[in-house]
């Protein structure tokens, strides 16, 4: 049988080591998470500001540091790559605004028929459009962008979507 003492020995004992495996796992685990800023680890973090780095931009005061916006945009959205050489805007205007646009585009030089791939960050009722299509294209008349363009930004294309008052903006630095 037992002593009483070597019983609160062998109690004491097997706490002490659940106390100090315990207090090992959490030191295990948090040495896995990596540094923490704001909730999120580092590697969250970074992934987290460069899926913001891609999203989209509505701003149309902040595109307009950029380029040229010639009539008051009711809707906006854009995206410019990184290097700055290559962006991409899809606007809507209003009816008499958006005749406007073409009037003056026209001038200098014609419209084109061409199909644009859509994109997921433009607005819904452009996907549904392009859906509709079976290829995911929207098909639109292209024009020349001179009203739109503004250093860096010197080449490209304003096509009017068909059948809307959406415009997308392609426009490409030297």
């Amino acid at each position: 049988m037992v002593s009483e003492t070597a019983y609160n020995y062998t109690m004491q004992l097997i706490r002490f080591v659940l106390i100090l495996a315990f207090f090992t796992a959490i030191s295990v685990f948090a040495a896995c998470g990596g540094k923490n800023i704001g909730g999120l680890s580092s590697s969250q973090s970074a992934n987290n500001a460069d899926h913001k780095s891609k999203a989209a931009k509505t701003n149309v005061e902040e595109l307009g540091l950029i380029v040229n916006v010639p009539y008051d945009a009711e809707d906006v959205v854009w995206k410019e790559d990184p290097a700055g050489k290559h962006l991409v805007a899809v606007l809507r205007f209003s009816k008499t605004d958006s005749d406007k646009l073409v009037t003056d585009a026209e001038r200098i030089r014609k419209g084109q028929n061409i199909t644009l791939p859509s994109e997921t960050w433009f607005p819904s009722e452009l996907i549904a459009q392009s859906e509709t299509s079976g290829d995911d294209s929207l098909k639109g008349a292209a024009y020349a962008p001179d009203s739109f363009l503004q250093p860096p930004y010197t080449d490209g294309t304003i096509t009017r979507i068909e059948n809307t008052e959406y415009f997308v903006l392609d426009l490409t630095a030297k």
